[in-house]
């Protein structure tokens, strides 16, 4: 394998761009890695975890005994039979062809750090691509993480967090109950703590006075006059400290910590190496990098009002991402262009850029406002986020943000194609069929035209359809969907402009038992009728008063209208 070179498994049809599905993937020049992207049997999904005879064998295994389950996954358009390696010359594609979209560089090349935007209309499956990345780049089963790496993470994740008192009865339980400062302070615990809490100079002095302030009231070795809750610690004439009083209650919390961090990793579970937060008006810099927070659970002296800087959420995952820095880590933020950028990123608009990471050519750091740190973004955190196009245009987004992130569109999805989010959905009534994504192709047309591309209708709001039962089950869910979201959508859409609303819908081309919008016929009627017949209003000046028909959303040819027309 030269560098570049991968070996898949899986199956693809000849001629086909795509492949039908990939099982495996195998890189690397010096070392072999193999990522395995689904459970198959014994052997679970993988993420570059190194090519061993055991893993070899276990997969063999694996592939012979779910030979069945195979078939029906790798679903073949064409009776070809697979290939072998030295077979594949003989494959009828055009060269140059290229696989599957789920291929990655190969590791032996430096990765580029991703920042990256999925946009689009609401309900095109934003999210969906998102989590699917997530699992696919971010999410590691712990039967291939090693034990220390997983401990590595433990700490990093759930104990650098703690408070300082907190910090330390977790580690005097790990040590036994009993130990002397010098001995926490060695502890990986505390020394967790210490680095998540940098701006703090003084480490032991700080652990002195967590000891001393939350000693139990009976202690004869402490003389401290000020005491605060819990009261879980005490000192012995040896000078080493003990947990105490009614700890057991008070730190239950933490005891589980210590039990699940000494039982090792849960089989069944993911290691989950990204942070999730949602961008609104009220978000700021405080949250995402640092900022002041007032000290609320204890640490601070009785009756004294205090405050600590507290790393935010991105701060908090740089950290994490450097204590594995053969990971990739993911920085996810959900409606990203809800958020005011500027005042969220701050300096981080300049360190974000690939560039100018950590180790990178023209890397750059920046002194954070609060703690005084001298912060850059490591190259295995990656940015990636998603925006509604109809709540802010692109043209919109921050100057700075769009030259610094690749932008992917997720649009709406009306293919009737295998592997389309909509293929051969239809609703069946006896002899009539509503056709499904005709039917959202045929909205999305005119949406386009009366207003833009950024407020067209997803596909998701439709694929719930495809998991109930076809027939009166599924026209009811239909009913649903139109009655509680599209309509509604439309109506902000279009701000209540019903004409539009019922161009959308065809309603003007549909007889009236069909029509989801019917338009009042007697419109001078209506005007004498609510002001006289002596009103001096001219018929073509006033709103026409339109009315939502409740029967036609059980109705099938208040659907299939919809589409209809356009195929004359």
């Amino acid at each position: 394998m030269g560098k570049g070179v991968q070996v898949r498994f899986g199956r693809k049809n000849p001629g086909s761009e795509r492949a039908v599905g990939v099982l495996g993937v195998i890189r690397g020049t010096r070392t072999r890695k193999i990522s395995w992207t689904r459970d198959l049997g014994t052997v679970p999904k993988l993420n570059r975890e190194l090519l061993t005879e055991d893993l070899v064998a276990k997969i063999e295994a694996a592939l012979s005994a779910e030979r069945d389950s195979l078939d029906d996954w790798l679903v073949l358009d064409t009776e070809r039979p697979g290939l072998w390696p030295d077979e594949l010359r003989d494959d009828p594609v055009e060269h140059g062809e290229d696989s599957d979209e789920e291929e990655v560089v190969d590791t032996d090349a430096i990765r580029q750090p991703i920042n990256r935007i999925y946009y689009g209309p609401p309900g095109t499956g934003k999210t969906y691509e998102l989590s699917k990345l997530l699992k696919r780049e971010y999410e590691q089963a712990m039967t291939s993480v090693s034990r220390e790496e997983w401990r590595n993470q433990f700490v990093a994740e759930k104990i650098a967090g703690l408070t300082w008192w907190e910090a330390v009865a977790t580690a005097l339980c790990d040590l036994g109950g009993k130990a002397s400062v010098d001995a926490l302070l060695d502890h990986r615990f505390m020394k967790a703590v210490a680095a998540a809490k940098s701006a703090n100079k003084n480490v032991r002095n700080t652990v002195w006075g967590a000891l001393q302030y939350h000693t139990i009231e009976s202690s004869e070795t402490v003389k401290m006059s000020k005491r605060m809750a819990p009261a879980v610690f005490d000192k012995l004439p040896d000078s080493s400290w003990i947990l105490a009083g009614d700890w057991e209650e008070a730190a239950a919390d933490l005891k589980r910590l210590v039990i699940e961090y000494n039982a090792g990793p849960p089989v069944a579970e993911y290691i989950k190496r990204y942070s999730f937060v949602t961008f609104h008006q009220s978000y700021g810099y405080e949250e995402f990098v640092e900022g002041l927070r007032p000290v609320l659970d204890g640490d601070a002296a009785a009756g004294e009002i205090q405050y600590e800087i507290r790393p935010g959420v991105f701060k908090e995952l740089c950290r994490r991402a450097r204590s594995a820095p053969n990971q990739r880590f993911a920085m996810v933020i959900d409606e990203i262009n809800r958020g005011n950028i500027s005042k969220i990123f701050g300096e981080l608009i300049t360190l974000i850029e690939s560039d100018k990471r950590e180790g990178a050519e023209n890397a750059v750091s920046a002194t954070l406002p609060y703690s005084g740190e001298s912060f850059s973004v490591p190259p295995n955190v990656d940015i990636v986020g998603t925006m509604n196009t109809a709540d802010r245009s692109l043209a919109l987004l921050d100057t700075a943000l769009r030259r610094r992130f690749e932008f992917v569109p997720v649009t709406p999805d009306a293919r009737n194609e295998p592997g389309a989010p909509l293929a051969g959905l239809r609703v069946t009534l006896g002899e009539q069929v509503i056709d499904v994504p005709r039917m959202l192709d045929a909205m999305n047309q005119r949406v386009e035209v009366l207003y833009d591309r950024d407020h067209c209708v997803g596909h998701a709001y439709f694929t719930p359809l495809a998991k109930v039962p076809d027939g009166d089950e599924r026209l009811v869910a239909l009913q649903q969907v139109f009655s509680t979201r599209i309509l509604p959508l439309l109506e902000e859409y279009f701000f209540e402009d019903w004409q539009k609303i019922r161009l959308v819908l065809a309603d003007n081309q549909k007889p009236t038992a069909a029509q989801f919008v019917v338009e009042s016929q007697d419109h001078e009627d209506d005007l004498a009728h609510l002001f006289g017949s002596d009103h001096g209003l001219e018929s073509y000046a006033t709103k026409r008063r339109y009315a939502v028909q409740e029967a036609a959303f059980s109705n099938p040819d208040a659907y299939v209208g919809i589409y209809q027309t356009l195929l004359t």
